[in-house]
């Protein structure tokens, strides 16, 4: 198999999520690199405000960092998912240390909830690494609508520029963690006008109807 067809084969089989066909206004809100006593609290705050609720991916290392804001998240209604050990590209990892990692992290969050969704670091598994992942009852999601400016918190220009784009069944991808201050405006913004659209931020297992 030729290697472009290898690397796609797992997303043409549906194994990857992307965006959910959906007749229902909501939209997916995942939010990156967590969690960071810099930003977690002050997201949380702006998800509480619309009553909105978010999907953080989060990192087991920051996690064991900081057991409070993962039970907040929690608390809030929000749901973990898991985005590996830390911050880097899962693609050039071994199996096996991708594999460690991912168990790691899982243990960590389980503590706080359930655990469905994964995320690679850098954006994109290996077929093996995906394999491992659904081995540990994980499915793999993406994101449809994906803020890049300012590390992926975004800037003043990005909410309208995602508004754009949102639309039902739309996942919607932001990053927080240090250097990342911006993103809680980015988000209040992104949600006032989605709100105006009539579209609802929720989770990404309540978007797929799991």
């Amino acid at each position: 198999m030729a290697p472009l067809v290898t690397a796609l084969a797992p997303v043409l089989a549906g194994r990857v999520l992307f965006a959910v066909p959906t007749r229902a206004p909501r939209f997916a809100v995942t939010v990156d690199d967590g969690p960071d006593p810099a930003t977690t609290p002050a997201l949380l705050d702006v998800l509480a405000r619309h009553g909105a609720r978010a999907t953080f991916f989060l990192l087991g290392e920051r996690a064991a960092a900081h057991p409070d804001l993962v039970a907040a998240i929690g608390a809030g209604g929000h749901e973990l998912g898991n985005h590996t050990w830390r911050d880097e590209p899962t693609h050039r990892l071994p199996v096996d240390a991708f594999a460690a990692g991912l168990a790691d992290t899982q243990r960590v969050l389980g503590e706080h909830g359930p655990v469905r969704w994964f995320r690679p670091g850098s954006g994109w598994p290996t077929a093996r690494h995906l394999a491992v992942a659904e081995r540990a009852g994980l499915r793999c999601a993406l994101g449809s609508a994906v803020a890049i400016a300012g590390s992926g918190a975004g800037t003043a220009g990005t909410p309208r520029a995602l508004d754009a784009v949102v639309r039902r069944g739309s996942v919607v991808v932001l990053h927080e963690g240090p250097g990342r201050g911006a993103v809680p405006a980015t988000l209040d913004a992104l949600l006032a006008r989605t709100a105006r659209r009539g579209l609802a931020a929720v989770t990404l297992t309540e978007l797929t109807g799991g």
